[in-house]
């Protein structure tokens, strides 16, 4: 199924022939769940897949589509997941709460990148670091 494959782990898996958008395919906000944007957002880029791609049959045919989505999401959810992976550690979560909770700028800074609100156009504190958390989401391997 296109785009399961990588999108958050609660994806169903229908099959390679069937076209799935939104919380149907996984398709949440990795740090804080939310769905309703995702669900327009890959409608409208499912949208434009069949027409594109009325030459193939077959399995093949939406692969186009998981790419579209790869593209547009694949980075971000590897740092959402990276994110999840370490805040579920008491220890870390302890330390980022214990820092985080009492200031209002890295509050601020998280909530832009936690809602995938960040601005392409500047290099604010919160750019820089969701910069360098995307730096090393690209180094290592991504995970299952």
């Amino acid at each position: 199924m296109a785009g399961c494959r990588w999108a958050s782990p609660s994806g169903l898996a229908p099959g390679p022939t069937h076209l799935v958008v939104g919380d149907a395919s996984g398709m949440i906000n990795p740090f804080n769940g939310e769905g309703i944007a995702y669900g327009y957002e890959t409608g409208r880029l499912a949208a434009g897949v069949p027409s594109r791609r009325a030459d193939q049959r077959g399995p093949g045919a939406l692969r186009n589509y998981e790419e579209r989505l790869q593209a547009e999401y694949g980075l971000y959810y590897r740092v959402g997941r990276a994110f999840v992976r370490a805040i579920s550690r008491p220890p870390v979560m302890r330390a980022c709460t214990a820092t985080g909770m009492y200031s209002r700028p890295i509050m601020e800074w998280l909530l832009r990148i936690m809602s995938n609100m960040l601005r392409p156009d500047e290099l604010g504190p919160a750019e820089a670091a969701y910069k360098t958390l995307a730096a090393i989401a690209r180094a290592k391997p991504p995970s299952s």
